[in-house]
């Protein structure tokens, strides 16, 4: 017996119900609901490996060392043709200098997805802290960030050209403009011509998360070292992995997820679910819905495979949104003082301008006119950074605390104006979900004209008991601001480093595969969903886990304070011993800086350091 327990009670049927279980599904879809039984795949390894030296990080100090791994591995479960770079898998891999070079000699290892439309490099600000602080306790770990294999379809020319030249417009003319770069130009992918990324789904990116696994730490006695992370959607990911049977026979366990990832799991802003709710336990309500999903499953991987399996459209065009922002933050790391000329170099077109007229509009009527977006101001490359990004600035769930405006300013009142928190009664409990997803708390500045700084994360107010919470105070204070904007600009800057901040080309069947793998319809390659425990259902029924973190396993999940991903605790679905860091909003998890404004230690960094270098009990 596993330590997550004997063969769900619906495989220990009698033949009576195996057989109308059978019926019913042959009924309902045929061949879709048979093919829902995991049938042994191929578990392949990497072929090649090629390490790059990566140098210029201030944050590494001459303590911890940045290496670019690149594993040569075509996917099983990648059939279509596909460019030739899109054989190979990468990560950065962070280790202390002082401590061994081989994987399989380190204290722990720490291997991280990063959320949505993020690239490898979305972790590299906290990856150094948390194995400096292992290391100041005599323990040597390894933190990697993986690169998905999606991000071999980016075009990184204009960004090494512009890095190489110390200036970004030569990435804006190629990107934006169809300036040629040694005789090669900036192609618009549609769609159509990412048509392979519609099999890059779960089963490719968890396989791919094995392989790493198995390369680093080759021995299965290893695996109790090795713990599995992610932040946003990468936290959501560590669920499914833990629950994967990755052989497809389940008479054989060092392959599963959980002993893969035997030292646990480590979800940031995120919740590690396997089966929220409780299916796993139902018998024939889980073989029919399973049967059920399944049709949709399969009707919604065809069309992914036909032309939609990236959010590439005439209007709002993922990759083009993202290139604006790593232009921004490219600008802000070469000029951080110098006047912002995004709003010339950056066209306003129907790729880009719906999605920012959404995101930072000062008011309703800017929906229409976007009179007041980040562009309109006069502004430093620093400024228009933050602006994007920052959580006095921006709306929703992309944001930082990283200071703020250093200029007068004025509230906004789109999507909801400011001062929420301060309604008697209301504001502390009707408006706490806005609240928390970034509105009645942002600002622009106040006129067009005059040219606005910004102050960092230490610069701002120092804390009272009259802060912005209370609508009285100053706009923020040090509470609430935590990563220094330097340091969020050099990741985000997409030159001198071999990975981006962003992931461009998020394939939409890693984010629908979530959707069935948690929901219902696990046929196809989800049918590896072997080992799913707890949720509501199992509460109810059998007095199981309420909570759906990944039974039989350690687990540290660790909340932003201000998130959010915190509303998820309404649903039940937090585990009862959920962290959270206070002030935080959800990138700074992993960007907060390592000196806090408290003068302690950045808090996320050291609750993960501390998990992966405490022993089990």
């Amino acid at each position: 017996m596993s330590r997550w327990g004997t063969r769900p009670a619906s495989l220990r049927r009698g033949t009576v119900a195996l057989v109308v279980a059978v019926i019913v599904s042959s009924v309902l879809v045929g061949p879709a609901m048979r093919a829902a039984v995991a049938t042994p795949s191929p578990v392949g390894v990497p072929d090649q490996e090629v390490v790059t030296h990566v140098i210029g990080d201030p944050l590494l100090g001459d303590d911890v060392e940045e290496t670019y791994v690149r594993l040569h591995y075509p996917s099983p479960f990648a059939t279509m043709a596909q460019p030739a770079e899109c054989d190979w898998i990468s990560f950065l891999r962070y280790r202390s200098t002082s401590g061994p070079r081989d994987s399989a000699d380190a204290d722990a290892i720490l291997t991280m997805q990063p959320g949505t439309y993020s690239g490898a490099a979305n972790l590299n600000i906290q990856a150094p802290q948390v194995v400096r602080k292992a290391a100041a306790q005599g323990k040597y770990v390894e933190y990697i960030s993986l690169d998905r294999r999606a991000n071999c379809a980016e075009d990184r020319t204009g960004w090494r050209a512009a890095h190489d030249a110390g200036d970004y417009r030569v990435a804006a003319d190629y990107y934006f403009h169809g300036k040629e770069i040694d005789g090669k130009s900036y192609k618009y992918q549609t769609p159509t011509d990412l048509a392979y990324l519609g099999e890059y789904g779960l089963a490719l990116t968890l396989d791919d998360w094995r392989a790493v696994i198995q390369h680093l730490l080759p021995d299965p006695a290893d695996h109790e070292k090795m713990f599995c992370g992610g932040h946003s959607l990468g936290a959501f990911l560590v669920g499914p992995m833990m629950a994967w049977d990755f052989d497809g026979m389940r008479e054989t366990e060092a392959d599963a997820g959980f002993n893969l990832c035997g030292g646990g799991g480590v979800p940031l802003d995120g919740v590690a679910m396997t089966d929220p709710a409780g299916f796993a336990g139902t018998g024939l309500v889980d073989q029919f819905l399973t049967a059920a999903g399944t049709v949709a499953q399969n009707a919604v991987n065809y069309l992914l495979t036909n032309g939609l399996a990236v959010a590439q459209l005439p209007v709002i065009s993922a990759a083009e949104v993202m290139n604006v922002y790593q232009l921004a933050g490219m600008a802000a790391a070469q000029d951080p003082s110098g006047e912002s000329d995004l709003a010339t170099v950056v066209p306003g077109d129907l790729r880009t301008e719906p999605w920012m007229r959404t995101f930072y509009g000062r008011d309703y009527l800017d929906i229409v006119t976007g009179a007041n977006l980040p562009r309109d101001f006069r502004v430093t490359n620093t400024t228009a950074l933050a602006m994007l990004f920052d959580q006095n600035s921006a709306e929703y769930v992309l944001q930082a605390g990283m200071g703020f405006y250093d200029c007068p300013v004025q509230g906004k009142t789109y999507p909801i104006p400011n001062g929420l928190a301060s309604v008697p009664i209301l504001g502390p409990t009707l408006f706490v979900i806005p609240l928390r997803v970034g509105f009645g708390q942002n600002y622009t500045p106040a006129d067009h004209s005059t040219l606005c700084g910004w102050r960092n994360y230490d610069s701002v107010a120092e804390s009272s008991i009259d802060g912005p919470d209370l609508g009285h105070g100053p706009p923020t204070d040090q509470d609430h601001e935590v990563t220094d904007v330097r340091q969020f600009a050099r990741a985000m800057n997409p030159g001198g480093q071999p990975t981006d901040f962003f992931e461009q080309y998020t394939p939409l069947r890693l984010l629908t595969d979530m959707v069935f793998a948690l929901g219902f319809g696990r046929g196809g390659e989800l049918s590896h969903l072997e080992y799913r425990s707890g949720g509501v259902l199992d509460f109810l029924l059998h007095l199981g886990r309420w909570q759906s973190t990944p039974a039989g396993q350690r687990n540290l999940t660790l909340l932003s304070g201000d998130s959010p991903v915190q509303n998820t605790g309404y649903g039940g679905l937090l585990p009862y011993n959920a962290k959270f860091v206070p002030g935080y909003r959800h990138y700074d998890i992993v960007t907060a800086a390592e000196r806090q404004n408290s003068g302690m230690p950045e808090l996320a960094s050291t609750y993960v350091a501390a998990f992966i270098t405490k022993p089990a009990n």
